[in-house]
């Protein structure tokens, strides 16, 4: 692996976090491994600068510009994890006590970044509704993506520690040693090892909000992301 950046840019509730522990997990198995998050990135973006040798890898869920950022950077390796942005809202709701307003707000913010950043062609997508997360075989294809080889049990392994309730003691344990930043609510605030929220774990349903929005919500979820909709498949 030549290459010093790995960005893992996704869709607010698509297991982007998942993604972006698995691959700094795979990266600590050859090298060390700087963790970062980025609230917006584009072109301008100014990195963290890691010692020689390091590799970057950086979180985004899209704000900004990430396809600017991209073609400024075109050695880093991109992985972009999407789902069907009325859901994200519902599971945004459910898990950090958003109004619909302010989870619609924030999926819609990012939806054009994310898309720009999938139209790069050696970008890997991860589809949510495929349960990506679910699948040791997410972790070998993340690792190919990144030019790294483990062995079988290093795969079984990391994957072990991104199940549900490995992710839990790991939240726990974050709390006990105090590591959220304090005076936030529970849907801004993250481990900045990990990137693990308070609560982050849902219940992975797909196609929730079929029960639990009306028909206009769903059709103000499908109007203001309608470009996101189209370009990934989910039909309004």
């Amino acid at each position: 692996m030549t290459f010093p950046v790995v960005l893992v840019c996704g869709m607010f509730s698509s297991a982007s976090t998942w993604a972006f522990n698995a691959a700094v997990d795979l990266v600590r198995l050859t090298m060390p491994c700087h963790v970062a998050f980025a609230a917006s990135l584009d072109a301008d973006t100014r990195l963290p600068l890691p010692p020689a040798g390091t590799v970057l890898v950086l979180k985004t869920h899209g704000w900004g510009d990430p396809a600017a950022f991209l073609a400024r950077h075109p050695e880093t390796r991109c992985i972009v994890t999407v789902r069907d942005p009325r859901d994200a809202v519902v599971s945004l709701m459910q898990r950090f006590g958003y109004d619909f307003g302010h989870a619609l707000a924030y999926a819609a913010h990012g939806a054009a970044g994310i898309v720009g950043a999938a139209l790069r062609p050696d970008s890997l997508l991860l589809r949510y509704e495929n349960g990506f997360m679910d699948q040791a075989a997410t972790v070998r294809r993340i690792a190919g993506h990144l030019g790294l080889q483990p062995g079988d049990e290093q795969v079984e392994a990391l994957f072990g520690r991104l199940q549900p309730d490995a992710v839990r003691a790991a939240i726990a344990e974050a709390e006990r040693l105090d590591r959220f930043p304090k005076g936030l609510p529970p849907g801004e605030t993250a481990d900045p090892l990990t990137q693990w929220h308070p609560g982050h774990i849902g219940d992975r349903q797909v196609g929730k909000h079929a029960r639990l929005l009306d028909r206009d919500r769903q059709t103000a979820v499908a109007t203001r992301l309608a470009p996101y909709m189209e370009r990934f498949g989910y039909a309004a």
